[in-house]
This record gives structure tokens, C-alpha cells and sequence, in this order.
């Protein structure tokens, strides 16, 4: 019931005086209020539980088992009408009659004989508190609502500036390591290239001063240092824009069949033109390649670095054994070379960027080679394990899955 419905109320009169119920029911029918009437505690008790009214005008002393008091306690004990407003009519005036009421739940007292005007501000002024206090519930209950779902709204909340912020630490941590990697590739790409520089100048200003006074095989000779140490260079540069790439994931994987044994055959002559036969390279191969599917590029990358850093780091007249093995669904490509190994101490660091192990001394070389074999591995789905022992030499294996359900050309 609100207050703009007070007057419309409903009120259970409970005497069983056939006169107070008539005089009480014009009473408080002139006043607008709907009455209904009972004449015990039992007919009470039903009325109130059938159709709950808005208040209960309740006397105390009635004939047989359920007197006011018993009834009132009986409506407070229930759910359904515990919270009606119960006012007592008696003729008692001891205060102890008064105090038994009140402690079962009554809100007030009117005393026999009745004032009526007394009567009806009593009634009128407890159906405006009942309707307060329930307003004030219903308000309650909307607000422990809005309250919880402005908890779950803004756990919600919470939980997605967590994850904004994770993700910004992320994007943070990249930069940081995308700008110490910038800040390598410089100082690493500016003390490998002081090196060449030097020597293509110093060949340069030679070919200008004593040239005409150099037979054609002299000047030759500078010509090819000036054409190898710019290759050099060239390659420095390419393998710096290829980490770069993979570093910002600007690699595109494109496979397709190739058979991998001619591939790498192809390569290794390549090598050894590069290198002047430096090494005895020694290739055999094992199991079906027919349905090998990879990225040529990628593969270039991962065979080429693997080979010649095994040459590289090999004395002249070494060993370099290369074994492919095509099995169900991988490919195992093995390197092994007696070389100088690498030390337990730098085997943790071999595949970052710029790493050179402490034992490679005047050995030319960039540092990227196995970097570029990791990146390119994460890439093609690969991985790598690799046995070391320093002054002894290195082996290397690569497993790669190539028969893969991919859309190739």
C-alpha cells in the first residue's frame, strides 16, 4: 500500500461485541476504508491469512480457545502476515496488559469506550507508518539490487582495466625490447661495418695512388677484396632486415611441396663456391619426401645458417656432416661439424640476436645466424635441440613438420 492509496485501505475489525462491530464499521466506512468484520480469534486468523488487510483492529478478551493475544500471536509467527499492523481494543488499563500486547507485535492500544476521533487519527497514523516502512523496505531492496549489480558492473569494469593494463604492460615490454633491439642492431651494425668500411677504403685509396704503376693482377686483387667485403656487408644488412622482420611478425609463412634433398644438395654447392671448398661437406639422406611441405624461403634460412656457421667455425679441411631424415610426419634435418665448439657458458645465449660465443676470436661474423634459425623454426612450427662441446665441435638438429594440411601452390 502507498500513501496515495491510505484512504482506500483495508481494515479487519475483530470484536465479538455485534455492537462495536456496527459502530466501528460505520466509523471507519465514512471514512473511505473497506471493513471486514470477525467476531472470534479463529474467523480472525483465516480472514488475515486468506486476504490480508492493512491493519487489524483486535480485541483482547473474546470467548473460546483464542483470545486477541493468542490470535496476535499466531499473525506475527506467520510470514504471510507478520508485518500488519495489529492495534488491541480493550477495557483493560493495567500496564502489564499493555506490555504483554506490545511484546507480541501490536503497535498501539485504544481503550474501551472508544473516542472515535481519537480512534481514526490512531488507525490512519499506523497505516501511514505501515506504508512508510514498507516503501522504505521496497527502496531498501532496490538499492541492495542497484547496489549489487553496480558490484557486478564494476568487477566487470575492474577486470577489464586488469586486462588493459596487462596488455598495455605487454605492449610496454615489447617496445622496451623492440627498442633495446633497435638500439643492438646500431651498435652492433656500426662496429661490423667499421671493419669493411676500412678495408674497401684503404683498397680504394691504394687503386688510386699506385694503380698505374700495378700489373693487372694486383689491382685484381684489391678489386675482388673490394667485391668480397661488399658482399659481406650486403649480407650483414640482409640478415639484420630478416630478425627485423620476424621481430615485428612482418613474416609471411607461405609453404608449398618442395623436395628438401634437392634443395639442400643445391645450397651446399652454393656453399662451397662461397666459402672456397673450405670444408669437406658430407650429405646423405634418408626416408619419403615426396609430400614435404615448406616455406623455401624459411628453409633457405634455416639450412644455409646451420651449414655454413658449421663451416665458419670449422679449421680448414673439416669435417661437415649434413643428414636429412624424411619420416611420417616430420622432417629431421642434422648439422654436425669439428669445430670450436661453444663453451657451457655461452650455450644458454646462442639464439639471441648479436651473440657471438667468447672462444670465436678473429672469426668474422654477425652474430644473427642462429637467432635467424630460431625465429624461423617458431615460425614453420619447427624446433631445435643441439649438442656442444668446446674444442670438440658442434651438432645440430632441426625437426620440422612438412607434411602439413595446408592449402600449398
Amino acid at each position: 500500500m502507498s500513501l496515495n492509496h491510505l484512504e482506500r485501505a483495508t481494515i479487519l475489525i475483530v470484536d465479538d461485541n455485534p455492537t462495536n462491530l456496527r459502530v466501528l464499521s460505520e466509523v471507519l466506512g465514512d471514512i473511505g476504508w473497506e471493513v471486514l468484520i470477525a467476531n472470534d480469534g479463529e474467523s480472525a486468523i483465516d480472514q488475515a491469512m486468506y486476504s490480508p488487510p492493512d491493519l487489524i483492529l483486535l480485541d483482547v478478551m473474546m470467548p473460546g480457545g483464542i483470545d486477541g493475544f493468542a490470535a496476535c500471536r499466531f499473525l506475527k509467527a506467520d510470514p504471510k502476515t507478520k508485518e500488519i499492523p495489529v492495534i488491541f481494543m480493550t477495557a483493560l488499563t493495567e500496564t502489564i496488559d499493555k506490555v504483554q500486547g506490545l511484546s507480541l507485535g501490536a503497535v498501539d492500544y485504544i481503550t474501551k469506550p472508544f473516542n472515535n476521533a481519537e480512534m481514526i487519527a490512531r488507525v490512519r497514523v499506523h497505516l501511514k507508518l505501515s506504508a512508510l516502512t514498507k516503501q522504505l523496505e521496497n527502496q531498501n531492496l532496490y538499492l541492495e539490487k542497484r547496489v549489487q549489480e553496480r558490484t557486478i558492473e564494476l568487477e566487470e569494469a575492474n577486470q577489464q582495466l586488469r586486462k588493459f593494463e596487462r596488455q598495455l604492460r605487454q605492449k610496454l615490454a615489447q617496445e622496451k625490447e623492440l627498442s633495446q633491439l633497435k638500439s643492438r642492431i646500431i651498435t652492433n651494425v656500426s662496429h661490423e661495418y667499421r671493419t669493411p668500411l676500412m678495408t674497401i677504403l684503404s683498397s680504394a685509396e691504394l687503386l688510386e695512388a699506385y694503380r698505374h704503376r700495378w700489373d693487372e693482377e694486383k689491382q685484381q686483387k684489391h678489386f675482388e677484396r673490394i667485391r668480397n667485403t661488399v658482399l659481406h656487408m650486403t649480407e650483414l644488412i640482409d640478415d639484420v632486415l630478416f630478425v627485423n622482420q620476424a621481430e615485428l611478425d612482418k613474416l609471411e609463412f607461405q609453404p608449398k611441396y618442395l623436395n628438401p634433398v634437392n634443395f639442400i644438395r643445391e645450397l651446399i654447392e652454393e656453399l662451397r663456391v662461397s666459402f672456397d671448398s673450405k670444408c669437406d661437406l658430407k650429405f646423405n639422406s634418408e626416408g619419403n619426401y615426396d609430400k614435404s611441405v615448406l616455406d623455401a624461403k624459411i628453409f633457405r634460412q634455416i639450412v644455409y645458417n646451420l651449414i655454413s656457421n658449421a663451416i665458419k667455425y670449422s679449421p680448414p679441411g673439416g669435417l661437415v656432416k649434413i643428414k636429412l631424415v624424411g619420416e611420417l610426419n616430420q622432417l629431421k634435418l642434422q648439422v654436425s661439424d669439428e669445430g670450436i665448439g661453444i663453451s657451457l657458458e655461452d650455450q644458454d645465449s646462442i639464439f639471441d640476436s648479436f651473440n657471438r660465443g667468447s672462444n670465436v676470436g678473429n672469426i668474422k661474423g654477425s652474430g644473427l645466424g642462429l637467432a635467424i634459425v630460431k625465429q624461423c623454426l617458431d615460425i614453420h612450427g619447427g624446433k631445435i635441440d643441439f649438442y656442444s662441446e668446446l674444442g670438440i665441435g658442434s651438432s645440430f638438429t632441426v625437426t620440422l613438420p612438412y607434411n602439413q594440411n595446408l592449402d600449398v601452390a
